[in-house]
């Protein structure tokens, strides 16, 4: 197993750059909201009555943390789609944005084909290609990432670009409102947690690698609920591609209602599971008791638990300071796992098989 305090040993292993990736994340939040609060859309774009939001796998993380942390406050519906296909009722009325990072994605470029034939209201985000060169012949509004702060090139490491470049895009119409100063406390969140959780930073005083040691060897499930949500499921996203370390994500109050009672078995639970709770205390009363017996009852079933509170004071910060914290923790796993977190030979294989481009940003 790598000494997670031999910075040489982790720059071997992490040819990609990921861990510079990482660091940078606020300045990537910085440099998307530069790029696109000055940004123009049809007057016609404030007459929305529903969203859709479409992308995959990192270029789909961004819509997860916008639905978590602004869901409820929202004035229309908002639905996510991971898929191929637009539901019936999208029309004139509906805002589609379409996020590629690679600007060749299957699924959000067929989304994209259907989204103009319906006369939807578009947008889109990307690093360049086709994604980006249908919004400029369409003459609809389009983010095209300058990816400086992603040395990795990896789009699950592109979050702060897609997550501000698309709350921007939504906020044109006027759906929800988001400004410099939010973007300005969530990046004080970002630095303030690094702090303690840079490579320089001894395992003895880093909780960032004290987490990777207790998740090493673990099948890694996430529980979470309201703004922490789409956190969750980035950082869940993370450990997939970065680590290479299966994870999956539960959300309460909704876990209650079955999973406890799948806990007992197989009797190799109580080796293999972990439990990892990410706690706030902006949850509803009800919501944090319900964490608290949660945590009860996952422990009597002899299966471990940890917790990860957030400190910041507003949901949205919160949800970015999991982001970060959990991308170090998925940096750390990967050298324990011994392994350069950048390739996805899997992902790629697929691809080759289905036909479809490898979506390499150029």
């Amino acid at each position: 197993m790598i000494d997670l305090d031999n910075i040489d040993e982790i720059k071997k292993l992490d040819k990609s750059d990921v861990y510079g990736s990482v660091v940078a994340l606020p300045k990537q939040c910085e440099h998307a909201w530069e790029d696109t609060k000055d940004m123009v859309v049809p007057i016609d774009y404030k007459n929305i009555n529903n969203i859709v939001m479409a992308g995959m796998g990192g270029s789909g993380l961004a819509a997860r943390v916008i639905e978590g942390v602004y869901g409820l406050k929202l004035p229309c519906p908002l639905i996510r789609i991971n898929d191929y296909d637009l539901p019936a009722w999208v029309n004139e009325k509906t805002l589609v944005i379409c996020s590629a990072f690679s600007g060749t994605t299957e699924e959000p470029l067929e989304i994209l084909r259907q989204a103009l034939e319906k006369k939807a209201k578009v947008m889109t985000i990307g690093a360049g290609a086709t994604i980006i060169e249908i919004a400029q012949k369409e003459k609809i509004p389009y983010y095209k990432i300058n990816p400086v702060y992603n040395p990795s090139k990896q789009p699950r490491m592109a979050v702060g670009y897609s997550l501000v470049g698309q709350l921007v895009m939504v906020s044109k119409t006027g759906a929800i409102s988001i400004t410099k100063k939010e973007i300005t406390e969530m990046m004080d969140a970002m630095v303030k947690v690094q702090e303690n959780l840079l490579v320089s930073v001894k395992e003895s005083e880093n909780s960032a690698k004290q987490m990777a040691k207790k998740l090493y060897e673990k099948k890694v499930v996430f529980a979470a609920a309201r703004h922490m949500m789409g956190g969750a499921h980035v950082v869940k996203n993370q450990m997939n591609e970065n680590a290479k370390n299966f994870a999956a994500i539960f959300d309460i109050p909704e876990l209650n209602h079955h999973l406890m009672e799948g806990l007992r078995y197989p009797d190799s639970n109580s080796r293999d599971l972990i439990y990892v709770f990410l706690d706030s205390n902006l949850y509803p009363e009800r919501i944090q008791k319900r964490f608290a017996i949660t945590k009860d009852v996952v422990s009597k079933n002899n299966v471990e638990v940890v917790s990860w509170k957030a400190h910041s004071s507003n949901q949205l910060s919160q949800a970015f300071e999991f982001i970060q914290f959990g991308s170090f923790v998925n940096l750390y796993l990967a050298m324990l796992n011994d392994l350069d977190p950048a390739p996805i030979p899997w992902v790629d294989y697929f691809k080759t098989q289905l036909g479809q481009s490898l979506g390499e940003f150029k």
